[in-house]
């Protein structure tokens, strides 16, 4: 069974409704989430957060957490996740933000480096990755770090549902 279809059976027994917020994956999230069919039973959409200014007016990201923390940490990742999930009203939310590359990377974040925040109704966890990749052309690098990233933020999503469910 794929993720996206493990997802949809989780939310469906639940009653539970999805949101997510996207940075450097850039809606490859969403749209792995819309290519099971059934999937608007439950996610009720997101937002793809590139630019600090969405962050901040669209999701409340504070700016004090981009000044001091900047737009690849725990710390926005968390904000972006519950802020889509306010603005969504939705029981669970994920988050993702890192640096895609080819530039952008520094010694203390290097390319790669994604945060992935996951809400499930009042529990938060965000969990820190940093996805490599030795692709000699540099758009395919990048797009495959955001694809990895999609996937993880599904895989530590069944994950968080399956730890916070009190039907388990």
């Amino acid at each position: 069974m794929k993720l996206e279809e493990k997802l949809k059976e989780l939310m469906l027994e639940r009653k539970w409704t999805l949101a997510v917020a996207e940075s450097c994956t850039g809606g490859i999230l969403s749209s792995r989430i819309v290519n099971v069919p059934g999937s608007s039973e439950y996610f009720l959409g997101g937002v793809v957060a590139y630019s600090n200014k969405i962050k901040m007016k669209v999701l409340g990201v504070m700016p004090e957490t981009l000044l001091k923390y900047g737009a690849v940490s725990e710390q926005t990742a968390r904000e972006m996740a519950l802020g889509v999930k306010r603005l969504f009203g939705s029981d669970c939310a994920v988050a993702t933000t890192g640096i895609a590359g080819p530039g952008g990377g520094t010694e203390e974040k290097p390319v790669g480096l994604t945060y992935i925040a996951v809400v499930v109704k009042d529990n938060v966890k965000v969990e820190k990755f940093i996805f490599k990749d030795d692709d000699p052309d540099e758009v395919a690098r990048r797009n495959n770090g955001r694809r990895k990233a999609g996937k993880k933020a599904l895989k530590l999503l069944i994950q968080f549902i399956l730890d916070n469910s009190e039907e388990d």
